[in-house]
């Protein structure tokens, strides 16, 4: 169970398992961190704009008030002045008859020091741009704007009986006045606030009203003042829900103010804020209304223009945090970098060494030091190792060596006791019929057969010296079969300094010959051979009855076991098969070898040998 589990296990690099878990848990925790600060932030920034539009609201509203008690204190200045009263009564009398040269003076003098009284009262900071002055019965005293005096009735005025009814309280409403807004130059300043008082005789008998107007051009002018970012709409709604000002015309104010009325019923929060979100219109209203004149002023925003500020923050906090990671992702590669770069470098060496092969491909650890103390020690402890391993694997090396080099020797000097038997049964034969020259070739031949197998040459011959004892045998074989056995070479000269393994070619003929026989004659033996500037390679034809499938897949499954486990069985001495000329192959020429089994068409069998040329 715990070698599968092993076995299933993804494999990472040193590089990886340090920089994927760090970079990750760095990120994450400045991910958190950034939106956790994001919804804060965002929700500060929304906060401090609905304070900011509170504000704007409350200010214009302030304003709008400050233009009102000015108004109120022009309008109580005139009303507590008993001059002003006695004044306008006078004026009032002339009015109702016919005046003499004497009376027509006084009255001019009257209407002056009541023009002058007026003006005093208003002062020189002009609070009010027009004040007149009403009869209840009838006619009006006009200053400012329109000095002029007229016997037009209070009573046809639309606000008269309301004032009426305060009673002596101020009354206040807007609307247009055309006759004042044709002393301005701008078109739309024909819109004024108007405060209108009952006023009293010392006898506490009503005696007149007194309007005091001013243009909504101050209130206006107040308004541009607040450079905001949020282009809201202004709303200025009377007592009543009219529209008294508004710098949108193509809102739903009265809507406005129904929502507005309603939510005035409701507790403000903590915050201060008191905005009404309208769903439909994606809109906030934020308001503020006035105890002392009963108006409101309501700002209409766009929730698009609100959360600009918002959206700036965010792309501004997703560039910064973008950046931390980068700079986070970069000293974590450099940290990971730090500490892999040693492990990569002895990882590098460990896949390179070679405890095995030639002098020139094995690969000794470079002495280096290394900056960090545990890895450096790790490696020291394993360079002492490598130079153990590679001494004990070069006794190792030696021992085995002298014990193939022994072997080789017995397979060498192992013959065939049928060869030897049919070769004299053969000579025998030939003497009994007097086949003299013949007998004396055939001595000549298996002399040099037996002298090259006994020779104690190296393990790699000469290929012109294998194929020179591979014909001395097949001689030998066709003195026995006659014309039933014949034999071919076509080896290019420049194959003949190949060097293979002794005794190679010679047995696969033999075995050749032996499995061909099996079958009907004539039998023929076919000896190839290829050379490239790469490799060369024999391939060794027959015609006999070929491999069976079951002793090809045997061989192969063998070879593919060797070739996996890398480890080599024994030789053999009791039967030199074609296992054995494998490995032979495998161990002279360290894996870079040919060795090839297949069944020739139509029949037949062809082993290819060979070897990689350096």
């Amino acid at each position: 169970m715990t070698a599968n589990k092993t076995k299933n296990m993804k494999k990472r690099s040193i590089m990886s398992t340090l920089f994927l878990p760090y970079t990750a848990l760095f990120i994450a925790v400045i991910l958190a961190f950034t939106v956790h600060t994001v919804f804060s932030e965002t929700g500060k920034i929304k906060v401090n704009a609905f304070s900011s539009l509170q504000n704007n609201a409350a200010m214009i509203m302030g304003s709008f008030d400050s233009v009102i008690h000015d108004l109120d204190t022009v309008s109580q200045n005139i009303i507590y002045s008993n001059l002003i009263k006695e004044k306008f009564g006078i004026y009032i009398n002339y009015q109702d008859n016919t005046l003499s040269s004497d009376e027509i003076y006084e009255n001019i003098n009257n209407t002056k020091i009541l023009f002058d009284l007026i003006i005093a009262m208003i002062g020189p900071n002009s609070p009010a741009d027009q004040t007149y002055l009403y009869s209840l019965d009838y006619g009006k005293f006009g200053v400012g704007l329109d000095n002029h005096a007229t016997k037009e009735r209070v009573s046809d005025k639309d606000w008269c009986s309301k004032v009426v009814e305060a009673k002596g309280k101020k009354f206040i409403y807007c609307d247009k006045d055309d006759t004042l807004g044709r002393f301005y130059s701008y078109s739309g300043d024909n819109y004024f606030v108007s405060l209108c008082r009952l006023y009293y005789s010392p006898l506490n008998v009503p005696q007149g009203i007194v309007e005091v107007k001013k243009s909504f051009k101050s209130i206006a002018n107040t308004v541009n003042t607040f450079n905001s970012p949020y282009q809201e709409d202004v709303y200025i709604f009377s007592p009543e829900g009219k529209t008294i000002y508004t710098t949108d015309s193509s809102g739903t104010p009265d809507s406005y103010y129904k929502l507005i009325q309603t939510q005035q019923g409701k507790p403000i929060r903590s915050s201060g804020v008191n905005p009404i979100y309208l769903k439909s219109e994606n809109k906030y209203i934020i308001f503020s209304s006035s105890d002392y004149t009963g108006f409101t002023t309501a700002l209409v925003i766009d929730n698009r223009m609100l959360m600009q500020p918002v959206h700036q923050y965010l792309n501004t906090a997703f560039i910064l945090l973008f950046t931390v990671m980068l700079i986070t992702v970069m000293v974590s590669y450099l940290i990971s970098r730090r500490i892999a770069n040693p492990l990569y470098k002895i990882y590098h060496q460990v896949r390179a060494f070679q405890l095995t092969g030639e002098e020139k491909d094995t690969t000794e650890f470079e002495d280096m030091e290394i900056g960090i103390t545990e890895v450096n020690t790790l490696y020291q402890a394993l360079l002492k190792m490598q130079r153990k391993a590679r001494k004990s694997m070069e006794r190792e090396l030696q021992l085995q060596n002298s014990d193939m080099q022994s072997k080789m020797l017995a397979l060498q000097a192992q013959m065939n006791p049928h060869f030897l038997y049919n070769s004299l049964a053969t000579i025998q034969a030939m003497a009994d019929e007097n086949m003299n020259s013949q007998i004396i070739l055939m001595c000549q031949t298996i002399s040099r057969i037996l002298r090259y197998i006994s020779s104690d040459s190296e393990q790699l011959v000469l290929l012109k010296d294998e194929l020179a004892h591979t014909r001395d045998y097949l001689e030998c074989m066709k003195v026995r079969y006659c014309d039933s056995l014949q034999f071919e070479f076509d080896i290019p000269e420049k194959m003949h300094q190949v060097r293979l393994p002794k005794l190679c070619l010679q047995l696969i003929v033999e075995n050749a010959i032996k499995y061909s026989t099996k079958s009907s004659p004539p039998w023929n033996v076919k000896i190839l051979g290829i050379m490239t500037n790469t490799y060369w390679e024999l391939q060794i034809r027959d015609n006999g009855p070929g491999f069976s499938s079951e002793d090809l897949e045997k061989l192969q499954d063998q070879i593919n076991l060797i070739e996996k486990n890398g480890v080599l069985p024994n030789l053999e001495i009791d039967g030199m098969g074609l296992m054995n000329i494998y490995i032979r192959f495998k161990i002279l020429y360290h894996g870079n070898h040919i060795f090839r089994l297949s069944n020739n068409v139509p029949h037949g069998a062809i082993v290819v040998i060979g070897g990689m040329i350096p």
